[in-house]
């Protein structure tokens, strides 16, 4: 009777454990803290040239509403001087969010979800940055006008020119073996990513680079759309209504972009300065689906440079323009938000100031 009584009790004792330790256990399992600057995306701003430096807008998506200059208000007495500088690129690698300068401004590097500046790449006269792509947590690549360099990624110290390509380069993309660069003379330069030796040189192209879910790489080079497989590099390309026209004469990135959920890319039809009014899409496998713009700019405005971006979270495509004209016009801004199997309106944004929105960045 007492062993019945003991073997009862002992048992009891475990399953108060055990309702204990999983009651403790719900407790301790906490979600992860959404940073300030998660939910939404970026606005690049070129800035007004010798007014003042570029900036970084937020769209915050709990509020619908668009905040100015957060870099600056998350990072007081920290800036993107010189005002001779204008920034005209920006991505997320790694968890941070890398801003690129021209003209002699700074590589900044911030939390992207904070937004605090965790480096830089200090403003210097000798240095005319365009783009950055990310090779692994050590290291990246920055063109320029000058070439491209590998830059340390911990230390951010005096960057390493990369063999391979010289002038001014532009976009660059890592995808599969290789990383697609975009070089004024030489059209696409692609690199082996093991070791950054040129793996093949394809001339004459003009925008790039895009990704697919396919994993395939677009570019465009003459009236056509390419796309490269990033493990063999065979290529395949679809005729466009219109030839695409290089983003060199003031460089701005190129405006061709992915849905990162459908085989389908985005580019607009602009000259080589930036603007234009027309936006195409590209269903892969369906040349109709070039047959009209899928989406034209309202009357009396037009696209600044690389103004259209994805927005996986609402399956978007968002573009901003300006107001046709100059002077006052550029000061007259909008955002649109658009869906990206329809092209139907969603939602537009008004707002002033003299920003000229350079490209969107997206978590």
């Amino acid at each position: 009777m007492n062993n019945i009584i003991l073997k009862k009790t002992l048992l009891l004792t475990v399953l108060a454990g055990t309702l204990f330790s999983c009651k403790k256990d719900n407790k301790e399992i906490q979600e992860p803290e959404q940073g300030k600057f998660e939910n939404g995306f970026f606005v690049i701003n070129e800035g007004w040239y010798g007014h003042g430096t570029g900036s970084v807008s937020f769209f915050d998506a709990a509020s619908g509403s668009l905040k100015d200059s957060v870099f600056q208000k998350e990072n007081p007495g920290k800036d993107f001087e010189p005002k001779s500088s204008t920034m005209q690129f920006a991505t997320i690698f790694n968890k941070n969010l890398y801003v690129v300068s021209k003209i002699g401004g700074p590589v900044v590097v911030a939390d992207a979800k904070t937004l605090k500046e965790v480096g830089r790449i200090p403003a210097s006269p000798q240095s005319d940055w365009r783009a950055f792509v990310g090779l692994d947590e050590n290291n990246g690549l920055l063109s320029s006008s000058k070439g491209i360099f590998k830059v340390n990624l911990k230390t951010y110290d005096a960057p390493t020119q990369l063999a391979g390509t010289s002038g001014q380069t532009g976009d660059m993309l890592k995808a599969g073996k290789y990383v697609y660069t975009l070089s004024q003379s030489e059209g696409a330069v692609i690199y082996n990513a093991a070791d950054l030796t040129v793996a093949k040189k394809i001339k004459n192209v003009s925008l790039g680079f895009a990704q697919t879910p396919n994993n395939k790489v677009w570019y465009t080079k003459g009236k056509f759309l390419y796309n490269s497989d990033p493990l063999t590099l065979a290529t395949d390309s679809v005729e466009l209504p219109f030839t695409p026209a290089s983003t060199w004469f003031a460089w701005f990135s190129s405006p061709i972009i992915a849905s990162t959920k459908e085989n389908t890319v985005f580019l607009l039809k602009s000259p080589s300065f930036g603007g234009g009014k027309m936006l195409y899409r590209y269903i892969e496998g369906n040349k109709a689906s070039l047959d009209q713009p899928f989406i034209t700019t309202p009357d009396k405005q037009s696209f600044y440079k690389k103004n259209l971006g994805y927005y996986a979270k609402t399956n978007q495509i968002v573009t901003t323009t300006v107001q046709d004209g100059y002077g006052a016009n550029y000061a007259v801004n909008n955002i649109y938000f658009y869906d990206a199997t329809s092209g139907k309106l969603a939602k537009q944004i008004p707002y002033e100031g003299y920003y000229f929105p350079a490209m969107f960045v997206f978590h």
